[in-house]
């Protein structure tokens, strides 16, 4: 039967469909849960962006009875799909929508199955907070870190971001919360479906928030590059600028001497170390000049090190 293949068969993204004009639907809904390289590392230290791990789980409910089917996890790092896993123990979720069933409003299969979205929507906040509280460890670390490596790691966050937002799109129905016949699945408890949709929304509405603050940190990122631009630029202008200095006035002086005119001590021996004498007290005059520019530019830089330092603790603490 149809509706047997597209309970077996997972979806890429969370997708419905309805048999026997409406009487039997299959709901695609999903758990998330974030992982996190070393979550035992302090505030402010630099991490990788972690993973997200989905748990698909399909629902075909008709008027007496419901088939939940728990497909293998995936793994996602940044868009990419790196692997999957077996399906994980749902044994948590049948006791949490038992308890419920229990003591609480019972109902069709539908509203059954909708308890077991419930148990699923209650994974999506948890998520979306791990994603702000990564990048917040990422921007940290521009004031923590004089070298910042990790530049990769917002567009793997904003990939993150991008594929749990379109698994919580299919979930997001227009008209469900008027009309209790959108539900994902055919239920008796309309309060039950808003509570679930509420759950999507605000994980959609954090998602959509989220992005605005990814924009504004790749703004971030991009005065970072520019400024270690910048300073690699300056260091290099400097190291010419000595090199010009001990080549330039050593050739302007013996160019001088060089020339087809008359020049003091021209033919005589005391001639000689003069022009010597005026290369090296010139060329050394010149050097300890650049010398003085570039050791007056380093205190200011080492100044508004010693500041940027100041900033840093005084973040470090208030974290």
């Amino acid at each position: 039967m149809r509706m047997l293949e597209d309970l077996l068969t997972p979806d890429d993204e969370p997708a419905g469909h309805s048999y026997a004009n409406g009487e039997i639907r299959l709901a695609s809904s999903f758990s998330v849960v974030a992982q996190r390289p070393d979550d035992g590392a302090g505030r402010g230290t630099p991490q990788g962006v972690g993973i997200l791990v989905f748990q698909p789980v399909e629902l075909l409910a008709g008027s007496d009875w419901l088939i939940t089917c728990w497909h293998p996890r995936r793994v996602f790092q940044g868009p990419t799909k790196l692997k999957e896993q077996p399906p994980g123990d749902a044994e948590a979720v049948h006791r949490a929508v038992e308890k419920r069933w229990r003591h609480g409003q019972r109902g069709s299969p539908g509203d059954l199955g909708v308890s077991v979205m419930h148990e699923l929507a209650l994974t999506y906040a948890p998520a979306h907070r791990a994603l702000y509280s990564w990048l917040g460890d990422w921007e940290l670390s521009l004031y923590v870190e004089d070298d910042v490596d990790n530049h990769d790691q917002l567009p793997e966050l904003w990939g993150l971001m991008a594929v749990l937002r379109n698994w919580l799109n299919p979930l997001n129905r227009p008209g469900l919360r008027a009309d209790v016949d959108k539900a994902w699945l055919p239920v008796t408890n309309h309060k039950a479906v808003i509570k679930v949709d509420d759950r999507v929304d605000k994980a959609l509405s954090s998602l959509a928030k989220l992005s605005e603050t990814l924009r504004q940190s790749f703004g971030l990122l991009h005065l970072v590059e520019t400024e270690e631009q910048r300073q690699h630029s300056e260091h290099m202008q400097r190291r010419l600028e000595i090199a010009a200095v001990v080549f330039l006035v050593p050739t302007l002086i013996v160019g001088f001497y060089g020339a087809n005119t008359w020049v003091p001590g021209q033919g005589k021996h005391w001639g000689f170390w003069v022009m010597v004498g005026a290369l090296v007290l010139l060329s050394l005059s010149a050097l300890f000049a650049v010398l003085y520019f570039h050791r007056r530019s380093n205190e200011a830089s080492m100044a508004e090190t010693s500041a940027r330092e100041r900033r840093r603790s005084e973040l470090l603490h208030s974290g």
